[in-house]
């Protein structure tokens, strides 16, 4: 790739600011940050405290500060975009021990709403609220939220949609990156939200097909890797807006430098009151977490 110009500069910055991860440093940035700044993003709406992309996961999540709902999509057999994690029925959020077929892909939308999710106990989240749900499109969402803030008189939030897509997957539970990519993108355009949207994956695949295309989508380029940030975005064609990693590999300098290069740093999934707070304090742009309810316990 595809990013001569400041490959070796930012190389070169992030070796010489390898020394900023100090208490003084962190001390800094603590007494200047107000938390409430930063973006929070509901993780499948709020997962630690109702069913995960669900409707009403979805609406409980804004009722704390969160500016953002974060969800996955895939797609159903009839075209729908549907908000799953995977593109198929998990055993342990849903029941679905009886189904012949187990692939969202071989579905049809009308199928797949019929089959109950969210009133199992979830063994990693045991304050998730019992609720029974079911796998929603991303117009269901879309449509039950602009509903709420309606009723509500509160602003509409943004919407952080993970494209799911594997190269193993396709074909077998996705169709080709470019038909995925594309029928995401006309249901964003019909409901109205695009100015509103980043698209996020962790495949290279689908960012490049959108950003190829003449939107106003923002993106994000997820990554679970302990590795140079910029040496991982090698596979992009182009920078994300966003750099969205497992929190557990960020530092301080790390932070500052994408910064620098006008990318915001949005970590992944924050479950806790002290990891929350050391992310502020290195002065992340925004946080995922499960549960939204832990930022109104933050200094």
């Amino acid at each position: 790739m595809k990013h001569p110009v400041f490959l070796v500069p930012f190389f070169f910055f992030f070796s010489c600011n390898s020394s900023m991860n100090s208490e003084n440093d962190l001390a800094f940035v603590r007494s200047k940050f107000d938390p409430t700044s930063i973006e929070w993003q509901g993780h499948r709406g709020c997962r630690g405290l109702m069913p995960e992309n669900s409707l009403d996961g979805f609406l409980d999540a804004l009722k704390y500060p969160v500016q953002t709902l974060e969800m996955d999509v895939v797609l159903s057999a009839d075209d729908v975009v549907i908000v799953s994690h995977e593109p198929w029925f998990s055993e342990e959020i849903c029941h679905c021990d009886s189904l012949q077929v187990n692939n969202l892909f071989k579905m049809t939308y009308d199928e797949i709403k019929m089959i109950e999710c969210g009133t199992k106990h979830h063994p990693r989240f045991p304050k998730q609220k019992k609720l029974k749900s079911f796998k929603p499109s991303l117009i269901d969402v879309v449509s039950e939220v602009k509903n709420y803030c309606n009723q509500n008189q509160v602003p509409l939030p943004k919407f952080n949609i993970e494209l799911k897509s594997k190269p193993e997957w396709d074909l077998v539970f996705l169709p080709d990156t470019r038909h995925f990519v594309d029928r995401v993108y006309e249901t964003i355009r019909l409901l109205g939200i695009e100015e509103m949207v980043t698209i996020q994956s962790f495949d290279a695949r689908v960012l490049n097909a959108f950003q190829a295309m003449n939107t106003k989508l923002t993106f994000a380029f997820l990554t679970d890797l302990d590795a140079d940030p910029l040496e991982q975005m090698q596979v992009l064609n182009k920078l994300p807006n966003i750099y969205s990693p497992d929190f557990k590999t960020l530092t301080p300098a790390k932070v500052k430098n994408l910064q620098n290069m006008n990318i915001r740093v949005i970590p992944w999934t924050v479950n806790d009151v002290e990891s929350m707070q050391k992310l502020i304090d290195m002065g992340v742009d925004g946080i995922i977490t499960d549960y939204p309810n832990l930022i109104q316990e933050l200094d």
